[in-house]
């Protein structure tokens, strides 16, 4: 039996944040403390840390899909960030082999006053897709968002629906070879959650002899 090669590959995952924002209060405000209270303004605030993600290893095999599950704050999207290469982490190594899509958060790059048509392709460019792409899809995407008649509309005038749906439509017709998911597939109404996971399965295009495997997607917390 033939083993599958192994298309991530982490250990020792963790990440440390400083807890808190140190703001830098001014000179004048310096002098003041430094005269209402000189010993406390000399003395060294206490930095606090807390590990969202800590001592993490995995290992996810072509054609593999691997969920994680876990409560508010366990490192989920931590993780997925870490092995998007948006955060560095503070231990630990990870390896990728393969082009990665990452569909993190919805609405990636929209701005308010451009046009449906012109966030589609600017959001469509800022997740890695090229213009030859984004135009050979265009007709598909703005079909799944059912958005045709509000295409060439400001964004800002969108209800938070239709901002949804042409947002993952967008995300949902990048091709990679790996596909890291966190919270994007339960937007919308329950016919639209239905029409996106759809989306991610592999008869959504047919696959040739010769084709990859479908790319594992990590959604998080969500059972169902």
């Amino acid at each position: 039996m033939i083993m599958s090669t192994a298309v991530i590959h982490g250990e020792g995952l963790g990440k440390e944040y400083r807890r808190g924002l140190q703001v830098d209060s001014g000179l004048r405000h310096a002098l003041e403390d430094f005269v209402r209270s000189p010993l406390a303004s000399l003395r060294r605030k206490k930095i606090e840390m807390f590990w969202a993600l800590k001592d993490v290893s995995l290992e996810v095999r072509e054609g593999e899909v691997l969920g994680l599950i876990g409560r508010n704050g366990a490192g989920k999207t931590t993780l997925l960030k870490i092995l998007s290469r948006i955060t560095r982490p503070t231990t630990g190594w990870a390896e990728i082999r393969g082009r990665v899509g990452s569909l993190l958060e919805v609405g990636t790059g929209f701005h308010p006053e451009l046009t449906g048509r012109e966030n589609t392709y600017l959001s469509g460019a800022i997740l890695g897709m090229s213009k030859a792409e984004i135009e050979r899809k265009f007709d598909e995407i703005v079909a799944f968002a059912e958005l045709e008649k509000f295409i060439d509309t400001a964004v800002k005038h969108y209800s938070s629906g239709m901002y949804v749906r042409l947002a993952f439509a967008v995300a949902a017709h990048l091709e990679p070879e790996i596909l890291l998911v966190d919270e994007v597939l339960a937007v919308g109404d329950i016919n639209f959650q239905k029409k996106c996971l759809g989306s991610r399965r592999p008869h959504r295009r047919p696959r040739q002899p010769s084709a990859q495997p479908d790319p594992p997607p990590l959604p998080s917390r969500r059972l169902d």
